[in-house]
C-alpha cells in the first residue's frame, strides 16, 4: 500500500526520497559483547522511531526503549529470541514520547512476566498524554494530501515551478507519513509498572545495569542506562542526532544532565536517534547550542523582550551549518524541531526564573 502511494505521487521525487532507508527499517549494530543496538534511519519528518536497544545477560534480557512501529519491535524481538534463549524480564523506558515506549504492548504480549520500569514522569506522560498521539498523527492528513497535490502539478501555490530541494522535501514526507500511518494505527500505549525516579542496579547474572533518572531534562524526568563495566551509555532523548528536540524540555537541568553524562567517561554512546558514537564531541556541540539557547533568551527575558520578538531576534544559523553540514534534509528537520519550540521553553524558563535570581549566563 505505501510503496503504491509512493508510485502515484511522480517518480522524479520518489527516487529522490527513495534514496533515504525506509522509517520501517532498522540496523542492528553490536556496540559491546551482549549489546545490540537496533539503529532506526536519521530523524527527518516526524514520522518516525527511536533506537531501541537489547542487553543481554546470563539470567536474562533488559531493553531499553521499544520504539512505535510494531512490525519493527516485533522483528527485534525475534532477532533477541535468535540472540538467547534467555527471556527479556525487564524493558526500561527512557522519557514519555512515543517514539520510545509504544512498543511496550508488544513486549508484554511476548514476555509476559516483563517489568518495564520508567520515571513517575514517563509513566503520567504515556497515561496522560500518549493516548492523543494517534490524533496528532491523523491531523497531518490535510497537509499530506496538499503535499501530493503540489507534487502531482510539480508547482507551488503560486504556480511557480517547485524547487528540485522541495520536490526531495516533500516526496520523503510523503512516504514517510504513508508508511508510518498504517503502523502506528495498531499500536496501544502500556505504562511502565516499577517507578524509578533516582537510580538502581539490575544485575543480568554477571551483568550490571545502571538504570539512571538525573530528574529533568529533556522531559519532566528522564532516565539514562550506563553499563560501567563496558563502558557503554544509552541517552535515550538526552542525545539525539542529528539534532536535539526541545519541545517538552528544561534547559538549565538539560545542559547539568549533558555534564553528568560526560562524567561517566563511556567509550561508546548509544543517542535516542542517530548512529552509535565513541567520544562526547557531538554532545559537547548540543551543549554549546542549549547554553546559548538558554541564555540568548534569559537575556531577551531581562531586557523585555517578548517572545515572539525573541523568536525573531535569536540567531541559530551558525549552530544549523554545525549540525547539517548544509544537507537540505537535516536542514530542513532542524528548523522543523529546534528553534521555535526551543526558544518558547527557554524563554518560559527565564520567565519563571525572574521570581529569584538568574544565574549569569556560562554558569
Amino acid at each position: 500500500m505505501a510503496i503504491a502511494a509512493v508510485a502515484s505521487i511522480g517518480s522524479a521525487h520518489a527516487q529522490a526520497a527513495a534514496s533515504y532507508p525506509s522509517v520501517l527499517t532498522y540496523r542492528t549494530v553490536r556496540v559491546a559483547d551482549g549489546v545490540y543496538a537496533f539503529i532506526t534511519p536519521e530523524e527527518r519528518t516526524g514520522f518516525q522511531s527511536g533506537n531501541s536497544i537489547a542487553i543481554v545477560g546470563d539470567s536474562g534480557v533488559l531493553v531499553f526503549d521499544t520504539g512505535n512501529i510494531p512490525g519493527s519491535t516485533r522483528r527485534q524481538i525475534a532477532e533477541i529470541r535468535k540472540l538467547t534463549d534467555k527471556p527479556v524480564r525487564f524493558v526500561v523506558n527512557s522519557h514519555w514520547h512515543p517514539d520510545h515506549n509504544l512498543g511496550n504492548s508488544e513486549y508484554r504480549a511476548a514476555f509476559p512476566g516483563v517489568t518495564i520500569i520508567g520515571t513517575s514522569a514517563t509513566r503520567a506522560g504515556i497515561l496522560e498524554r500518549v493516548p492523543t498521539y494517534i490524533g496528532q498523527m491523523r491531523s497531518f492528513a490535510p497537509t499530506d494530501s496538499l503535499m501530493r497535490l503540489r507534487l502531482s502539478t510539480g508547482r507551488m501555490r503560486d504556480s511557480s515551478k517547485m524547487p528540485d530541494d522541495t520536490r526531495l522535501l516533500f516526496g520523503l514526507i510523503t512516504r514517510d507519513y504513508a508508511e508510518f500511518m498504517p503502523e502506528v494505527l495498531r499500536t496501544k500505549p502500556s505504562a511502565p509498572d516499577l517507578i524509578c525516579d533516582d537510580s538502581l542496579t539490575i544485575l543480568l547474572g554477571n551483568r550490571r545495569v545502571k538504570v539512571v533518572s538525573p530528574g529533568r531534562g529533556n522531559t519532566a524526568g528522564d532516565t539514562y542506562i550506563f553499563l560501567p563495566d563496558e563502558r557503554v551509555l544509552l541517552t535515550g532523548d538526552l542525545v539525539t542526532f542529528p539534532g536535539p528536540f526541545p519541545s517538552t524540555s528544561y534547559f538549565g537541568d538539560w545542559i547539568r544532565d549533558l555534564d553528568e553524562l560526560k562524567a561517566l567517561h563511556a567509550s561508546v554512546i548509544v543517542p535516542g536517534h542517530g548512529d552509535v558514537q565513541h567520544d562526547y564531541s557531538y554532545i559537547d556541540m548540543v551543549r554549546e547550542l542549549l547554553a546559548f539557547t538558554r541564555d540568548q533568551a534569559r537575556d531577551a527575558v531581562l531586557r523585555g523582550v517578548s517572545l515572539d520578538s525573541a523568536q525573531k531576534q535569536i540567531d541559530f544559523a551558525p549552530f544549523i551549518r554545525r549540525f547539517t553540514g548544509g544537507d537540505v534534509v537535516r536542514t530542513e528537520a532542524f528548523k522543523d524541531f529546534y528553534p521555535a519550540p526551543a526558544v518558547q521553553r527557554a524563554y518560559e524558563e527565564a520567565s519563571f526564573e525572574l521570581q529569584g535570581a538568574i544565574p549569569k549566563p556560562g554558569n
